[in-house]
């Protein structure tokens, strides 16, 4: 019945890994997307091997996923997805490449400590090591030149954000270092190869605009790297392929999905059949996936621990401002989204870009946060201008951090994702630490501390969603095991950030991409022996 060997349903650091693996192995490969391709506005359109969109700005009509207002029948094939949850305010990406389209791009393991309690058994960061050495090879990370500690010696540059962020860490005692990040840094005017199929790239140019997507295509994100060399290899990589469905056959699956135009318009409803299917939808959308899956008894067998031990990873993010006209000399608004982090164990403050058009989300007064917000529904544009100029006096930090994991994802009566935390997530107390760290950076350096937006509706924040089908060694306590296979059903596997059972206190995308490239050994594993 198999049309493909496998199915790899998402396209970020867990399906992108998987399969370029599975492509390099000889399989039939399949991976459908629900978003669109995307590239930096610097690419001449010749650079992407298929059609792709620029990214886009704010107040662009393609910006936000979800359903059009004036058409309700379609969808906004947009590049980033928001969630509003009762105690979770949250920020994704949807499109070929996944969450690495909007990566603050850091390279970091979490320490080995995390991996001492929650984890199956023999799953150490040390059994790690191999797939965090060959997902190196395709991040490639490399220190930012021109912050401390790191000269660039080609154009001496120096990043005055980097370097405010170590002059305030050494003068509260506190451990900084620089981050390794996954950008490349080299010519920034000719489009180049990266040695992965067509994709091509140019060398970082400081804008600091990672989070909103690359106009360079400077970062070694999935869709340029991981995806671009399995399409190389034969694999059939379909964006706009929304999945819906999941239906056990006889010997494998059948995957339902809808296809869009670029428009949003619906223009086909159908299904593919694989022997094997990887579910790489990222973690809010795994969890949606498979809790909808077992209410409708299309797989009533999934562990009972399905949604739980969900993590914000600790994430909360906050701004520095000062008191009157930005002083038109400081630029804290230049380079990679994060260049250095202050390492206090159980958590990292970093420093952190983001474009200019967001700086109202975190570096201003209650009423412009609202205001903000008002805009970004209603699609309304501002004056980026008038934003730059006040982004560039306004220092950002984003921490991660080791919260208790005790959330639960759950489907309300409408069939939407929400969240239950025992006693309130915004209560964990790892984020009074990193609030109050945040806040003695800001007063170091003679600013007032103002938190993220979503502390005005007494929520959390997250980018880094992990959890809620937790790897495990038995389905009593989890929903995978530690090859990613999902119990109850052979065949069916799980590769992204929704498979790590705690917090990592650290930026999680070389885990999941590492996690993914072990997914991949275990689903080459049981092909082999199926042939036996």
């Amino acid at each position: 019945m198999s049309t493909f060997d496998v199915i790899v349903v998402g396209s970020g650091f867990g399906g992108g890994t998987a399969a370029l693996r599975l492509a390099q192995a000889g399989k039939r490969v399949c991976v459908l997307e629900r978003g669109r391709r995307w590239r930096g506005k610097n690419l001449p359109a010749s650079s992407d091997a298929q059609p792709s969109t620029q990214f886009p700005e704010f107040g662009d009509r393609h910006l936000l996923w979800g359903r059009q207002f004036l058409f309700p029948t379609r969808q906004r094939l947009g590049l980033v997805q928001l969630r509003l949850m009762r105690e979770l305010f949250a920020y994704s990406a949807a499109g070929l490449g996944g969450g690495s389209l909007i990566w603050s791009n850091v390279v970091v393991k979490p320490l080995d400590s995390v991996f001492e309690q929650g984890w199956p058994r023999g799953m150490t960061r040390q059994a790690l090591e191999p797939y965090y050495a060959r997902a190196a090879v395709y991040l490639k990370p490399s220190l930012v030149p021109g912050v401390p500690l790191v000269p660039d010696l080609v154009k001496g540059r120096r990043v005055a954000r980097a370097e405010l962020h170590h002059e305030t860490a050494a003068k509260l005692g506190y451990q900084w270092a620089p981050a390794h990040t996954a950008v490349h840094f080299g010519d920034e005017v000719t489009p180049h190869s990266l040695g992965h199929g067509k994709a091509k790239q140019m060398g970082c140019n400081y804008c600091g605009l990672c989070n909103s997507g690359c106009p360079q295509g400077a970062k070694n994100q999935i869709d340029l790297t991981y995806i671009a060399e399995a399409e190389a290899l034969g694999a059939d990589v379909r964006p706009l392929h929304e999945v819906t469905a999941l239906e056990p056959q006889l010997d494998g699956y059948r995957v339902h999905y809808k296809r869009y135009a670029l428009n949003g318009r619906l223009v086909e409803r159908g299904h593919l059949d694989a022997r094997r299917v990887v579910l790489s939808l990222g973690t809010f959308s795994t969890n949606e996936f498979l809790l909808r899956a077992r209410a409708s008894d299309l797989l009533p067998m999934l562990s009972p621990t399905l949604g739980t031990q969900f993590s914000p990873n600790g994430n909360a993010t906050g701004g520095g401002v000062k008191p009157g006209k930005p002083d038109p000399a400081v630029n804290l608004n230049d380079g990679p989204a994060i260049t250095g982090l202050i390492d206090m164990k159980d958590c990292v403050i970093e420093d952190l870009v983001i474009p200019p058009w967001a700086v109202g989300f975190v570096g201003a007064s209650l009423l412009t946060k609202l205001i903000f917000v008002a805009k970004s529904v209603l699609g309304l544009k501002v004056d980026l201008e008038a934003e730059k100029r006040r982004a560039k006096d306004v220092a950002l930090w984003g921490g991660n951090g080791m919260d208790s994991s005790c959330g639960q994802l759950k489907l309300n009566p409408l069939g939407m994702l929400t969240l239950e935390w025992p006693g309130g997530l915004a209560n964990d107390p790892i984020y009074a630490k990193m609030h109050a760290a945040m806040d003695s950076l800001a007063r170091a350096q003679g600013r007032t501390y103002i938190p993220y937006i979503a502390s005005i509706f007494g929520k959390a924040e997250t980018v880094h969603p992990l959890g809620g089908c937790r790897m495990a060694d038995r389905p009593q306590e989890g929903v995978v095991d530690p090859f990613g296979r999902v119990f109850g059903y052979p065949g069916l596997y799980i590769a992204d950030g929704s498979v790590v059972p705690t917090a990592l206190g650290r930026n999680p995308s070389f885990t999941i991409a590492a996690l993914a490239e072990r997914v991949a050994d275990g689903v080459l594993s049981d092909m082999e022996s199926r042939k036996s």
